[in-house]
């Protein structure tokens, strides 16, 4: 498949976690909304909204996914995109005055619909651009699906940053934080278009296979490292930059730490090609993190610029061997089928990627070495993973000798 075709089915997949970004920018917009109808909680209710939109995701990732294996991936993505840029566009238009007190439940009900398209979009979109890729491209394929996801959080943390810039924040509350969401519906649009001119990859009943449950658990395993990463880094960043003494920095702080993660991710993905192969890339990254989390994060939070830079620079190294490489190794892990992988990798969303804003947000008030504890003990998952494929492979071979 040529580049253009992939880069095309991958723009949605940004446009996706250009969603999820901009309702963590403008998180407190939503929030000074919610105070003024009368909620007295209104920040937990937001980042409550903002879990509870995962618990629909293994529901979504059967559904599209088992629609990815029957009728075909491209018509999956197409079908995301639609959804997608339907959910976000109310969003948008959200009619606050005229909702009330159903505000909340309006926008839990789009939350839960993009997270539905979500669920179905990244297991039929790596499915699709990693089938019958060789060995020489596979990690840059791979890196295609979370590079273009780090895309959309830059592009919507930046969008979000030049719109503070230029607006007062009474402009911001009224309807600032509106036009970063119309954006997005227009950029949907224009994703629906790209991939409605995909090329189509074959599909035959025999083709199809039923959910294998152990290969749904070896995608969760898997998948555990590269969301919590992903979240910590850029999702949850507005909560440790609190913690950080960065001063000037701290209002370009996240944009940057996403922006280097994607060029690092690039770096990686072309050396990995070209001198080792992804499952070694990933592996060599889930240990960097087990290792080396805890302490970086501890000298992060020491007020010394000069460390803060250079434990941002391994850590975001860490990350990103694991996440240009991740999506290659659950495809492999799943036998390219996009239900069993829709299984596995949505758990892994309800159960770390709705979760970590709020745990995050519990440990950087007791010390950010904490924060690294937690990404430590999510990224061991993976070697739960290759501990239990060891394991099986020899009972196996056990079985055949007797």
């Amino acid at each position: 498949m040529k580049w253009k075709f992939r880069c095309g089915a991958a723009l949605g997949n940004a446009l996706e976690y250009y969603d999820i970004a901009v309702f963590a920018a403008i998180s407190m917009y939503l929030s000074a909304e919610l105070e003024r109808l009368g909620y007295s909680q209104a920040t937990e209710m937001v980042w409550g909204i903002f879990a509870l939109r995962f618990l629909i995701r293994p529901i979504g990732g059967y559904l599209i996914g088992r629609y990815a294996d029957r009728v075909g991936k491209k018509s999956a993505l197409i079908l995301t995109s639609f959804i997608t840029g339907t959910a976000t566009l109310c969003m948008a238009l959200l009619p606050i005055e005229l909702l009330g007190a159903y505000t909340p439940m309006a926008i839990l009900v789009l939350q839960m619909a993009l997270s539905f398209s979500f669920a179905g979009e990244y297991p039929s979109l790596v499915t699709y651009l990693l089938n019958d890729v060789p060995a020489t491209e596979r990690s840059r394929v791979s890196s295609l699906a979370a590079g273009s996801s780090l895309l959309g959080v830059v592009f919507s943390l930046g969008l979000v940053f030049v719109l503070e810039k230029l607006l007062s924040h009474e402009m911001m509350q009224t309807v600032g934080w509106r036009i970063p969401l119309l954006v997005g519906a227009v950029n949907i649009a224009v994703s629906f278009w790209f991939r409605a001119k995909l090329p189509n990859q074959p599909v035959s009943s025999e083709s199809y296979k039923p959910i294998d449950w152990s290969r749904s658990l070896h995608v969760f395993l898997l998948g555990v490292p590269a969301t919590a990463t992903f979240y910590v880094q850029n999702i949850s960043s507005s909560l440790i930059i609190e913690h950080l003494q960065l001063d000037d920095y701290k209002s370009t702080y996240a944009m940057i730490a996403s922006s280097l993660l994607l060029i690092m991710m690039i770096i990686c993905a072309y050396l990995t090609d070209k001198y080792s192969s992804s499952i070694k890339t990933f592996n060599a990254g889930v240990w960097g993190v087990v290792i080396l989390s805890i302490p970086l994060y501890f000298i992060m939070q020491s007020g010394i610029i000069e460390l803060i830079i250079i434990t941002q620079l391994v850590t975001t190294a860490c990350f990103a061997m694991i996440l240009c490489n991740v999506a290659d190794q659950m495809v492999r892990a799943s036998d390219g089928q996009a239900t069993t992988f829709g299984i596995g990798f949505n758990f892994t969303g309800v159960i770390i990627g709705g979760t970590t804003p709020l745990i995050i947000s519990y440990l950087v008030e007791l010390h950010l070495a904490y924060v690294g504890g937690f990404v430590a003990l999510c990224s061991s998952t993976a070697l739960l993973s290759n501990f239990l494929k060891k394991k099986t492979a020899v009972i196996k071979k056990l079985s055949l000798n007797t």
